[in-house]
């Protein structure tokens, strides 16, 4: 027989866009009751899966939920760690132990009901108020009601090396690790060495040594930009005795300098010129590349350190040759097959090079095409509202759904921004709420479509009007959308010093928008709207 489960969301996922969500929703409507279920045994989403020596991109002061720090209490960070709270980034234990204790508050207050270990099965969910089924991985089911909506929070689930095979075919013998394997070899070899730099076998009796091997890292993302650090600081492996496979250069952010709404914004100064507008943010310091003498073709929010910048510069054995398309073994070598391109062999026999495997998707997993935010009167997708950090984003779609089921989302002016926007205003109309919003809000995609430095910088022009179009509907008066944003930790605007500068972008983009930054002609009456609205912001 099922238990009966009665709540008024049902969320499912417990990664950190979850945590965000429900955060900020039961901070908005605190007799709320949520009841949370995800696969995993604890909460944590993706990081559970990571590797051990990942830390955040992004400081831990705009990371997590909006309630609770996790960078910790700043005294300590200042006078025992000697670590300004800004730069703190916290690893992968900090940011499990917080997700852990998040969850375990709000069950223990009564907010919140929480289920590991099982799943929702999406392409069984009932029409209409019929009850929906929650099943446990060891066959126990559940029978959930569902007051308010249904949540979807593993649609943006970042996508790791340990949980995706490669997507090229390997012969046998070829020795190809995970970052996670990388950093469980490490440790576990680093417990059993002996005097002589030479790992005590486990099991065999035999002895395994790691000198004298080449590894090859595959990929250009953050996870191979980690992996290569990860080499040199913590394994002490020689830049000369690493390989690094770079199928595409890409742009980064400067820690501590850029933020992800820097492109945006200086696409609007430079009137839609991309080539001008990354240059110039080099220029600034705001963004760097791993060589100054290659153009980078892609932008995918990396942010990195000035050491881990020396670090990746320091392997000069760098492989462009697209992506691979096979690993194989000829004369007692490794050969990599790039298709069409030349093929390239390993400067060491097959059994000292090590192949790391850093080609999984990350957070780009393409499974969000098509999606919407507001999916209907009953559902929500969790998806990015504007660049990353994610926590941002949820919270501030929590933030919506709150003003929604309080009465204080202007639900006039959204129909008066459906209605300037035709054709997609036309979606809005005697639709409902959720169908204002989908129309307005725009999902940031996380697929292919970011390849294109067009659709990168409409991308980035939505991301902009998104912050906009919050601050205007969240409450009829925007300040007070503004003034929540400035005390959410999770928000760049709660930076001392940070001015949001909305007013004045949205009066620069009715006059370009056409014209130099290619905006459809029926966004222009949207914008206008946004501007005259904002106007209250004006230099805040």
């Amino acid at each position: 027989m099922r238990k009966s489960i009665v709540c008024d969301y049902l969320v499912v996922g417990a990664g950190a866009a979850s945590m965000a969500f429900i955060d900020t929703l039961l901070t908005e409507l605190p007799s709320a009751k949520i009841m949370l279920v995800d696969r995993k045994s604890i909460p944590g989403g993706h990081w559970v899966d990571a590797y051990g020596y990942v830390h955040l991109h992004q400081p831990s002061i705009v990371y997590g939920v909006g309630s609770k720090q996790l960078e910790g209490n700043w005294a300590k960070l200042l006078f025992l760690n000697w670590t300004l709270p800004w730069k703190h980034r916290a690893n992968k234990d900090e940011i499990l132990t917080y997700f852990g204790d998040f969850v375990k508050d709000k069950v223990s207050n009564g907010q919140l009901e929480y289920y590991p270990n099982c799943e929702y099965d999406f392409a069984q969910s009932p029409v209409g108020n019929e009850a929906h089924v929650v099943t446990s991985l060891s066959g126990e089911s559940y029978e959930v009601t569902i007051g308010t909506k249904l949540v979807n929070g593993v649609l943006g689930e970042c996508k790791v090396p340990s949980q995706c095979p490669v997507q090229f075919p390997v012969e046998d013998g070829i020795v190809l690790m995970t970052p996670n394997q990388l950093f469980d070899s490490h440790v576990a070899q680093s417990a059993n060495s002996t005097s002589d730099g030479r790992y005590r076998g486990c099991g065999s009796g035999s002895d395994v040594t790691t000198t004298g091997k080449h590894y090859v890292v595959l990929g250009c993302g953050k996870t191979a930009m980690d992996a290569v650090v990860f080499l040199q600081t913590v394994m002490n492996i020689h830049p000369t005795n690493i390989s690094w496979v770079i199928p595409n250069d890409v742009w980064m952010l400067a820690r501590n300098k850029g933020d992800p709404s820097s492109l945006g914004n200086a696409l609007i100064d430079n009137e839609g010129d991309y080539p001008k507008s990354v240059l110039e943010l080099e220029k600034q310091g705001l963004f760097v590349r791993l060589d100054p003498t290659i153009a980078p073709t892609k932008f995918r929010f990396p942010i990195i350190g000035p050491e881990e910048l020396t670090k990746m510069r320091l392997v000069t054995n760098r492989i462009r040759r697209g992506r691979v398309t096979g690993i194989s073994r000829s004369s007692g070598k490794a050969v990599m097959e790039f298709g069409e391109q030349e093929h390239w062999t390993s400067p060491v026999s097959n059994d000292d090079t090590v192949f790391i495997h850093c080609t999984s998707p990350g957070p780009f997993n393409g499974v969000t095409h098509g999606s919407h935010m507001f999916g209907s009167d009953r559902e929500m997708n969790l998806l990015l509202l504007f660049a990353p950090p994610i926590s941002a984003s949820m919270s501030c779609l929590a933030y919506i759904e709150a003003a929604r089921k309080n009465g204080t989302l202007d639900i006039d002016f959204c129909q008066k921004l459906s209605d300037a926007c035709e054709p997609s205003g036309s979606r809005g109309k005697d639709g409902g709420t959720n169908s204002l919003l989908q129309a307005l809000f725009k999902v940031m995609p996380l697929d292919d479509s970011w390849n294109d430095v067009t659709t990168l910088s409409m991308v980035s022009y939505q991301s902009i009007l998104n912050v906009a179009i919050f601050l205007a509907v969240a409450n009829r008066d925007p300040l007070v959308g503004l003034q929540w944003m400035k005390g959410n930790r999770l928000s760049l605007l709660s930076v001392p010093g940070s001015k949001c500068k909305l007013y004045e972008t949205m009066s620069v983009m009715a006059i370009i928008g056409i014209s130099k930054l290619g905006l459809p002609k029926d966004l222009i009456g949207m914008i206008e709207l946004l501007r005259d609205r904002l106007k209250p912001l004006e230099g805040l």
